[in-house]
Formats: C-alpha cells, structure tokens, sequence
C-alpha cells in the first residue's frame, strides 16, 4: 500500500473545513483522478477516524462546495489495525469543476500536480473543455507555437511576446498543445509555465 502523497492520494488526520477539502475534490475530478485518505498523517503514519463523522464531511463539501457536484465513494478500511475512510474520486467528464474559496462567493477550478493543488487558469480550464469534444484539429499556428517552445519552460505572455500574437490566440494554441499530451503545464511561483 503507498504511504505517500502524490498526485493521486491524499492523506488528512481529519476534515477541518468542508471548503478546504473541496479544493482537493474538484482538483482530483478535474484530472486523472485520486484518493483520500481520512485518519492518515501527511507523514502517512495512520491515527485512525471517526468515519461517520468524516463521511459526512466530505459529503457535505462535495454537494455544498464544489459545482458542477464532484462525485465520488467513501468506504472504511482498516489501515494499521484502525479506522480511515478512503474516498474515491474518478475523472470526470463533467470537468471542470468549480469550488467555492473560503470566506467568498467566489469559485475557482484546481488541478493536481505532485501532492499540491493549484488554481488552473484559462489555459488548463479551455484543455479540459477540448477533453469532451472526440476530435480536436491541428492547426499551421498550433505546429508553429509549438516549433517556439524550447526546452526551458515560458509563460503564455512571454511566448505572445516572443511569437508576436495576441495572448488569447497563444493561450488556445497551448490548451490544444495540452490537449494532445505535447506539452506539460508547470506550476511555478509566478503561475504556469509550458
């Protein structure tokens, strides 16, 4: 059994903040999936839960926090000789799902990336709208963007600097780059980078 966050499993000793964990909800559901692991240290050394408890926790943050709902299972499993509560949650094809910042009415999408979650911005959000569409065609300003990226990673502005086009036209050309698995998007400090 993996004892190690990732980007597919989660551990928390316990849900505090039902807003919180949506974040977690919708940034697994938004890619390729995960687990999280209740009653579970972030060192992965187990303390146990009161599954009850965290089930309706994680049901109330996925029906009230997260939009369009994050669906997903929970069952108790006996990690250790304790109690934790493994929730499930797949891919969606809904994506992307939405969830609600603490203390605003605002809703932003997160995606996973390692054992973080981050704000996905226009690029990854226009990615995950081309997951539904069954074919998504290469156009001559596609290839040719793709021709600019090096092997060090840019930024969408840095990359309309260089190609001289403007931001929105450079942004859909990398989400259909990223829609094809030609490219990664990197978090960094100052945002993402391709």
């Amino acid at each position: 059994m993996q004892r190690e966050e990732s980007g597919t499993l989660e551990f928390k000793l316990r849900i505090d903040s039902q807003q919180k964990i949506a974040k977690t909800l919708v940034a697994f559901a938004n890619g390729e999936g995960g687990r999280i692991a209740i009653g579970v240290r972030d060192n992965g050394s187990v303390a146990g839960c009161n599954v009850e408890e965290e089930f309706h926790m994680i049901e109330g943050a996925a029906q009230r926090f997260t939009r369009p709902e994050v669906p997903c299972t929970a069952q108790q499993e006996r990690w250790d000789g304790k109690l934790v509560l493994v929730v499930t949650v797949p891919p969606s094809v809904l994506r992307p799902h939405e969830a609600q910042i603490e203390d605003s009415e605002h809703w932003l999408a997160f995606v996973r990336r390692g054992a973080a979650n981050f704000k996905a911005n226009r690029v990854l959000l226009e990615a995950m709208s081309l997951r539904s569409q069954e074919a998504v065609q290469a156009s001559e300003f596609q290839l040719d963007l793709l021709k600019l990226l090096g092997q060090s990673p840019i930024s969408a502005s840095a990359l309309a600097r260089a190609s001289k086009l403007p931001i929105r036209e450079v942004e859909d050309g990398l989400a259909v780059l990223l829609h094809w698995g030609q490219i990664q998007a990197i978090p960094v400090e100052q945002g993402w980078r391709y």
